[in-house]
């Protein structure tokens, strides 16, 4: 089965004349460049059966020479794209079903009512300017860089992006390139695919605010793959909500983009018992950049919808609860724009395909690992990946266990740091569920879920004094004073009720049965 591996990127129009005089890529090239006008028909039903099947059907015009191709499968994470692709000739721009060969496509398109509904969803016309490179540390890849625009119905969006296929070597190359290549061309990692794009423009141009994929693991697999797997899963959840976060469309992308980095920390932290910390720090200390650039932006979009809503809701007319809320929302736009600024900047381009070229060259099998009496019940990094999670959530929840026994006489501090080991529970829980009981997994998910979302909502209340002194107050405005004596007055009335519903959740969680 031919599967594609590209990496794409964007990049502004207004660079290309730059990109095109680049001195690597002229160094690289190893084929004249070639420029082609391509034009390509998209098709599907009307109720996007072959998108739901997660396959695309295209017919490409080059010259006079039409092209049938059909891409399924696979897998996309900092914008690198691997994908199963058929190819073959056609007569003309309507798909021909006698050129399919895969038997489970041969089986979707057998459908009559399938096919009798096939119809044009969108186009895209570009050129394509194309050149093979060759690699200095080997291996080498075809470059494309299109120019154009996808057209849907009476929409269109423009088109321009590079993409580097793999013909030879390994994924991280293609990383290693983009690296020296932005040091010239602000490029950005593309997650979506130009049919992805053409689907997205036929529906409204927007795409929800998208929560985390389950990861798809084998319990066979060695610690170290499971670990790879679960990264792109973060690294595709982090990157599925950018555009939408800096659009400014709605708080869930920052917010989905803080969980992924969240996912990710975990992660760390779960398999640093298998590998050596050393080797997690390049990653460890961009994650923790970014962490901290989506940390006061989310805060505040809590504290203003969550914290401060209800109080000015119930006092609309208080002069010092108006003027509070004012000043609250401005600075929410102000911190919201510094975590935009910072995920447009060259940092965060650079970082992330930094990090894709550290998961793709499996970083953490170069350096030693933990001594074995620290390894989790002396579990090897090749052992089943299956052992390793049932030995790792067994602990974790023995842990668990341990904080919850005095709960109710527990410091704002100790909540805090029982709320990080849940968090950390439930991320576990969540990577490995595909191995476990289907049912038992979701109870106990379930139980964590809650516990999470109350000590989060105490830790909300516990965060509100500390914004709160963010807020420039003069000391003579006694209205504006109180106001925050209501709201802190608010606050701390939500956490003793939190504190009661804590009790109630940590008993349900205490007779919940473990699923491993």
């Amino acid at each position: 089965m031919p599967t594609e591996t590209e990496l794409k990127l964007r990049l502004p129009a207004d660079c290309v004349a730059r990109l095109q005089r680049n001195p690597l890529l002229k160094s690289s090239s190893i084929s004249r460049p070639v420029t082609q006008k391509l034009y390509s028909i998209y098709y599907d039903t009307p109720n996007f059966d072959l998108k739901r099947h997660g396959v695309a059907l295209r017919l490409r015009r080059s010259g006079k020479r039409w092209v049938q191709t059909i891409k399924g499968g696979g897998s996309v994470a900092a914008g690198l794209h691997q994908r199963d692709e058929w190819e073959a000739p056609v007569l003309k721009a309507q798909p021909d079903f006698t050129k399919i060969t895969d038997p489970a496509l041969i089986k979707l398109f057998a459908a009559t009512d399938l096919r009798e509904q096939l119809q044009p969803v969108f186009t895209t016309e570009f050129t394509r300017n194309i050149r093979m490179l060759r690699f200095a540390s080997g291996g080498e890849a075809e470059f494309c860089l299109d120019r154009g625009q996808i057209i849907a119905g009476d929409a269109s969006t423009p088109l321009c992006e590079i993409e580097l296929e793999l013909k030879s070597g390994n994924p991280g190359q293609l990383f290693q390139f983009a690296l020296e290549l932005l040091h010239s061309v602000p490029l950005r990692l593309e997650n979506a695919s130009k049919a992805e794009r053409g689907y997205l423009l036929y529906a409204d141009g927007k795409s929800p605010p998208l929560k985390a994929a389950p990861v798809e693991l084998d319990a066979e697999m060695s610690v170290s793959a499971a670990f790879k797997a679960i990264t792109w899963n973060c690294l595709n959840h982090l990157h599925s909500n950018e555009t939408g976060m800096l659009a400014g469309r709605d708080i869930e992308y920052l917010h989905q983009m803080r969980v992924a980095l969240r996912r990710q920390r975990s992660a760390l932290s779960i398999f640093s018992r298998m590998f050596s910390k050393a080797a997690f720090v390049p990653l460890a200390q961009k994650l923790k950049w970014l962490t901290s650039q989506f940390g006061p932006a989310r805060d505040w979009d809590v504290f203003v919808t969550e914290t401060l809503a209800p109080v000015c809701a119930s006092f609309p007319d208080h002069p010092g609860i108006v003027v509070l809320q004012g000043k609250c929302k401005q600075l929410r736009r102000q911190h919201n724009e510094a975590a935009r600024h910072a995920v447009e900047s060259a940092h965060y381009a650079e970082s992330m395909l930094q990090l894709g070229a550290w998961v793709s060259a499996e970083a953490w099998l170069s350096q030693p690992g933990p001594a074995a009496s620290v390894k989790l019940a002396g579990i090897g990094a090749g052992a089943p990946v299956k052992k390793f999670a049932t030995a790792l959530l067994a602990h974790r929840h023995r842990q668990l266990k341990k904080y919850g026994k005095e709960l109710m006489n527990s410091s704002v501090a100790e909540l805090h740091a029982l709320r990080i080991i849940v968090k950390k529970q439930r991320y576990t829980a969540e990577f490995f569920a595909g191995f476990y009981s289907a049912r038992e997994t979701r109870r106990y998910l379930r139980a964590l879920s809650v516990l999470q979302d109350i000590l989060g909502a105490m830790n909300d209340t516990a965060n509100a004094k500390r914004l709160l002194n963010e807020v420039a107050i003069a000391g003579d405005e006694g209205s504006q004073q109180e106001a925050v004596g209501m709201v802190l007055g608010w606050s701390a009335s939500l956490a003793a009720l939190k504190n009661l519903e804590l009790e109630r959740a940590w008993a349900r969680f205490n007779k919940t049965k473990p699923f491993w």
